[in-house]
């Protein structure tokens, strides 16, 4: 798995865990977008408390989505 965001895409079971939760296929994308555009991380390591991206992937679209 990818450390850099840049090079990164979510599994297919991260995206099916996102969409059990309510979040569309839009809102995904918008969200991977935002992620990957605006967010100014580089590396999965400069994340506290996460490992990988796609488990900061799912809390980050849960969390969007309940806004």
């Amino acid at each position: 798995m990818s450390k850099l965001l840049s090079e990164w895409q979510p599994s297919e079971s991260a995206m099916d865990l996102i969409r059990l939760n309510g979040i569309n296929d839009e809102q995904i994308e918008k969200s991977l977008a935002y992620l990957k555009s605006q967010s100014g991380l580089v590396d999965i390591d400069d994340v506290d408390g996460y490992d990988n991206w796609n488990a900061l992937f799912i809390m980050f679209c849960i969390k969007a989505g309940n806004q």
